[in-house]
């Protein structure tokens, strides 16, 4: 048979060129949308156009192939290339405005999964967005409308403008789905790692400030979706696990033969502003500041700043470090799938009533499905809450007061109660009402010192209800133990703005000013004799402190973060600090053979463990010494 010659003409035909020149359009279209997006983001950022040198050229051209293959695919879906380009154009100023305004708030990307709780954002709108959403409404009308227009007018015109082929059609929605899945997984790939790695193409995932200022909007997206995925840091199996443990004969801790009532009081956004070096009218913490000179206190070091209360709690509940996960990620919505064991559990073998209470939507933050997997035996949320006094938009503390003193009424059976106090949550730029008795004397910008004046205030009130909540538990038969602290710092204006103009932080950032601004307060007040210890450790390490005041031997892993806190008393997503060496690099986290002993063994161990007891076997989960049943209420001896 003779053998066909290429046809140039073919090339040049109408339906080639009805496919080609549209394709060569959407790689430029593309172009130049990401190119808008950044520069967009960049003017608005507190860089300015300054950060876009930061960005690698070929994290660039991988995010014009990005666009490229989403365009692509929705072309193919929609064989409308208008509806495709007005979708994607859509989408990309919807995602920067929200990024933007995130970036301007706390200085973090957005991220994928901030979508996933898109009630959260809702119910959070008016904190976000200024005017009720009205910027978010806009920008989410905008993409819809434009999605509608461009439909009704493709459907009006019938034939579509540039039409694909079947094969051509198919052709298109391979390579872009190729391409995607490729770049989204490229490290399980041969060789593309490698050819990364040669151009300076790196996901960064445990530091997604820089991972976006290097890579860009769409390419960081895109890669995380798949970094929800936990990673043990090397072999994983019940060996390895014991081994890490290091407690594999410690015999069942026994139990407390006076049962200790356990009160957590997380107050939101608890924070002392006299270290902004301000002159205030008065003290705003003065009872806190009393507690803390007489009892144990000090510092706890929060995964969070300006939000993500969620990751505090997870923390200090369970034991395991938010630092091991993707940075922005959250165990409670992503992970805690299954029961964990966490101080709930722990207090409710050992015979203890379990109650969780938060003046917030039960379901924020997943906790009506995550705290019945923590041990929590009862949850009150906002809907209990709803005859309750109201400080500002917010439940008042003094009600969350009220139903931890009606849970602990019933004195047979020795209780565990988690409070959330919500009064203390921003915005703190509403306006000022003339009630405020804590008053900012020293010059600052009109702004912030609104900001500040509402802050001082929401505190203050949040100490009375302290004060009031302690004289009553002094009155208790029953021994009891008060642990109070803050989840984070508040927000004070966007990037930082009040500490900046204060002095408290300063540029350029180092680990100290990091830890720093991680920093809560935290006392343990109890009716019974303790001793007075200090206290400086990550919010996971605190556990075995809660654990041992009450009476209860840490046991298994929380013994394990007993040893761990003597190592290293500081472990962050951007900070890590040793009991001996100082600040330490990051990298120390991903050390493939670390020396026995080295604060680079303890990550190890202590990442392997909270992959095992987050999504793995549970191997470290050892045997507990349970309370023995009762038909009715556990009776416990009164007295000091």
């Amino acid at each position: 048979m003779a053998r066909r010659s290429l046809n140039p003409e073919a090339l040049s035909s109408p339906r080639t060129r009805s496919v080609f020149w549209p394709c060569v359009a959407v790689i430029l279209a593309s172009a130049g949308l990401v190119a808008a997006t950044e520069l967009t983001i960049a003017a608005f950022s507190s860089a300015g156009l300054q950060g876009i040198h930061e960005r690698n050229l070929w994290s660039m051209a991988i995010s014009v192939g990005v666009i490229t293959g989403v365009t692509g695919l929705l072309w193919t879906a929609t064989n409308r290339l208008g509806v495709a380009l007005a979708l994607v154009a859509s989408g990309l100023a919807f995602t920067s405005a929200v990024h933007i305004r995130k970036l301007q708030l706390i200085n973090r990307p957005l991220l994928p999964w901030d979508f996933l709780e898109w009630r959260q954002v809702t119910s959070l709108a008016p904190t976000l967005f200024p005017g009720s959403g009205t910027v978010l409404a806009i920008l989410g009308g905008l993409l819809v409308l434009s999605a509608v227009v461009a439909l009704v007018r493709a459907v009006r015109r019938g034939r579509p403008r540039f039409p694909l082929p079947g094969l051509a059609r198919a052709g298109l929605a391979a390579a872009s789905l190729a391409y995607l899945l490729a770049i989204t997984f490229f490290q399980h790939l041969p060789l593309v790692p490698k050819a990364f790695v040669r151009f300076g193409v790196f996901h960064q995932v445990w530091d997604q400030r820089s991972n976006f200022q290097i890579n860009g909007l769409p390419l960081m997206m895109l890669w995380n979706w798949e970094g929800l995925r936990l990673e043990p840091g090397g072999a994983y199996s019940a060996e390895a696990v014991r081994s890490a443990l290091g407690r594999d004969a410690e015999p069942p801790a026994p139990l407390p033969a006076e049962p200790v009532d356990v009160i957590v009081f997380m107050a939101e956004s608890l924070w002392d502003p006299t270290q902004l070096g301000v002159r205030f009218s008065t003290d705003p913490l003065p009872f806190l500041r009393g507690l803390s000179a007489t009892h144990s206190a000090g510092h706890l070091i929060s995964p969070a700043f300006g939000g993500g209360t969620a990751n505090a709690e997870f923390e200090l509940l369970t034991g395991m470090s938010a630092s091991f996960v993707p940075d922005g990620s959250f165990p409670y919505q992503h992970y805690v799938l299954k029961p964990v064991e966490a101080l709930p559990s722990l207090f409710r073998s050992a015979g203890y009533r379990t109650a969780a209470i938060h003046p917030f939507h039960g379901w924020y933050w997943s906790r009506d499905v995550v705290y019945p997997l923590l041990g929590f035996d009862t949850f009150q949320a906002l809907v209990d809450f709803a005859d309750a006094k109201l400080e500002g938009p917010w439940v008042s503390d003094e009600a969350v007061v009220d139903r931890i003193l009606q849970q602990l009424s019933d004195e047979r059976q020795s209780q565990f109660v988690m409070a959330i106090t919500m009064s203390t949550h921003g915005p703190y730029s509403l306006p000022l009402t003339g009630a405020e008795e804590v008053q900012v004397l020293s010059e600052m910008s009109p702004d912030n010192k609104l900001l500040l004046t509402n802050y001082a205030h929401k505190i203050r009130q949040t100490d009375r209800a302290l004060e009031r909540l302690v004289r009553a538990l002094e009155k208790r038969p029953r021994r009891t133990l008060l642990v109070v602290f803050g989840d984070h710092l508040p927000m004070l204006g966007p990037n930082y703005s009040l500490y900046r103009e204060t002095g408290f932080l300063k540029e350029p950032w180092t680990d100290a000013q990091r830890e720093r601004m991680s920093e809560v307060p935290v006392v343990l007040w109890s009716n019974f004799a303790l001793p007075k210890q200090d206290v400086h450790v990550s919010m996971g390490m605190f556990a075995p402190r809660i654990l041992e005041a009450a009476g209860m031997k840490p046991h298994g892993f929380f013994a394990f973060l007993t040893d761990l806190a003597r190592a290293v008393p500081v472990v962050k997503s951007d900070v890590l600090r040793s009991a001996t060496n100082g600040y330490l690099p990051l990298s120390e986290r991903d050390v493939a053979a670390p020396a026995p002993g080295s604060p680079a063994e303890w990550l190890r161990r202590y990442r392997l463990l909270t992959y095992d007891r987050l999504v793995g076997d549970s191997f470290s989960v050892l045997p507990r010494r349970e309370a023995a049943p009762t038909s009715g209420p556990r009776l416990a001896s009164d007295g000091k």
